[in-house]
This record gives structure tokens, sequence and C-alpha cells, in this order.
């Protein structure tokens, strides 16, 4: 009986093949909900080229897809003022400013940013969040925050799995024609939208998860899935992989999702210098009890040593001073 039950504690979910694994040279972007900014925040902590949710983060497909196809704002539509802050409907708060004119300089930076890295990007990670939207009623621009504006101020709708499609598609195909050797990797983000009942975040995450599959049949050569809500639902599958709110995946969770990317997406050159560089990257947070030994001294030009042979090694990935 024992033997039975033996390794049925969890369930593994298989992750699958990449359609090309991610290399130590490529150039990684990541755009979409907070959990982006997790696997996002992974990849820029192994010194990988990275950019996160520059304009910042991203829940739903139109603010997605728009983001994808803008490269500059319009002053008339795409800001508002909401108590002595201006604010853009194209990002989140980290774009508001008390000036109007800087508010629309930092969101076209942002935007030009965007578009210089997709023209020359090896890897975009787009993390679905929610298939819901709002519409700011004033000017009918969809909201891709909503920057903490009464909720009469929005009308509320959401995608069927079509229109999904037809949104990304439309924005992908010409970002992947101008740049083809761009592989497009879709995750869908585990977080639970309480606020609109269960049931219905389960209907969000279905219509997304349909939605992202017709993307890959219609373009199997370069549209690609990493089934990261299906590690934490059913391979993970317990409230401790939960954070305090019981709703967003914990460090813990994103900690094993990374390491599932890592191990089974990237390629032996990464795994190389992942193993070497992972050891020395806990050595450089290393916060000592006495500074002023001897011992931690030596600790610290060994570390020096380690990291100056790493940057010979490795020219093109830019890394941290001891």
């Amino acid at each position: 009986m024992m033997n039975c039950m033996k390794d049925r504690f969890r369930t593994p979910v298989a992750v699958g093949s990449p359609l090309r694994f991610i290399g130590l040279e490529d150039k990684n972007l990541f755009i979409g909900s907070c959990f982006a900014e997790h696997v996002g925040k992974r990849f820029a902590e192994a010194r990988l080229q990275t950019m996160v949710n520059p304009l910042g983060v991203m829940y739903n497909p139109l603010s997605i897809s728009r983001l994808l196809t803008t490269q500059e704002t319009d002053p008339e539509r795409d800001f508002v003022l909401y108590k002595g802050m201006w604010h853009s409907w194209l990002g989140d708060s980290s774009l508001s400013r008390l000036d109007a004119d800087e508010c629309r300089q930092v969101t076209n930076q942002a935007l030009a940013c965007l578009h210089t890295e997709l023209a020359q990007a090896d890897n975009l990670f787009l993390t679905l969040g929610t298939s819901r939207y709002y519409i700011y009623k004033e000017t009918y621009e969809i909201a891709a925050n909503c920057h903490r504006l009464p909720s009469i101020e929005f009308e509320e709708y959401d995608l069927g799995v079509d229109e999904i499609v037809e949104a990304l598609d439309s924005a992908l195909v010409p970002l992947h024609e101008r740049n083809p050797h761009m592989q497009v990797i879709f995750t869908v983000s585990p977080y639970r939208y309480a606020k609109y009942g269960m049931h219905e975040s389960q209907l969000a995450k279905a219509r997304l998860l349909l939605a992202v599959d017709k993307l890959q049949m219609l373009h199997p050569e370069w549209i690609t899935y990493f089934p990261a809500y299906e590690l934490l639902l059913d391979e993970l599958r317990d409230y401790r992989f939960y954070d305090e709110d019981m709703l967003h995946p914990s460090a813990q969770a994103v900690d094993y999702i990374w390491q599932r990317l890592s191990a089974e997406w990237m390629s032996d050159e990464v795994h190389n210098y992942l193993a070497r560089w992972e050891p020395l990257r806990r050595s450089l947070s290393h916060r000592p009890l006495h500074p002023e030994s001897a011992e931690y001294a030596a600790f610290q030009e060994q570390t020096r040593e380690q990291l100056d042979k790493l940057k010979s090694d490795y020219p093109n990935l830019s890394f941290p001073s001891v």
C-alpha cells in the first residue's frame, strides 16, 4: 500500500518544450500583470538582459495590445487630472506627475524605450491577468490602470475569447514582421480576482487560456505558452504557496516557477552561467556581523576575484560592483 502512494503527494505539471531555448545573449522583455514583474525580476537578478513593464503593470489584453501598437500619446485623450496629479491611461501610477507636460514626457519616453526594445527582443513574455477591462466614460479610453478614480467614472466590460485573439493578433503580427526572430511566450497570471467572485475569476482565466491556445494555433512557429498558472494551481496546489492575502502567489511559489522555467526552457550555456552566478549573487548579498574583521576582508577579496573572472567570461552581461 505504501508503494502505491509513493510520489503521489503532488501532481507534476509538464511544462513542455520551448520553441527555442532562452539563450545567454537573449534580450528578454516582460509585459503584463504583477506576475510578469515577479518572474521578470528573477531574470534581472540573474543579470540576464531584461526589461520589465516600462509603463508599469498591465492586466487586460486590450491595454497590452494598445501598448504594443502605440508609439506616441494623444495629449487630449491619454491623460487625466485627478486630485492634483496627472495620470496616463497607458500605464500605472509610476508615470503620474504633478505637471501635465512632465507626465506626457515620461510616458512618451517609456513608450519610445519599449518600442526600441520590441524591435530587438528575442523573447517577449506576455502575462495576461484578466479578460475584464475598464473604459473611462468621459473620453471612452481604455484604462490600463484606474488610478483610484471613483468606480462611477468607468464602464466595465468582459472580453470574449475571439475579441482577445483579435486584439493581440493585430498587435503581434506587425511586431513579428519587423522582428521575425522574436518568440512570444504567453503566461496567465495565477492571481485570483476575488472582487469578481471566484467563479467569475475562473471564467476570466478560462477565456484567457482559450485565447492563448487559439493564438498558438494561428502562429505555432513563434507563439508558445509557459504553464505558470497550472504550476501553481495544479502542482503546488496549497495555500502555503500564496501570499498573506491568499490571492497573490508567494515568493516561494514564484521562485519555484522561475526554477522550472530556467531548468527546462533555458540553454545549457545559461545553465552553466547560472551555476556560477547564483553562489556569487548570494555572496554579494551577504551582510556580515563584523565587517571590520580580517575574515570578512578576505571574503570580500575572494568575491571580487570571482566577480572579475565572471565579468571577463561574460562581457556582454552587466554585473554589480563589490
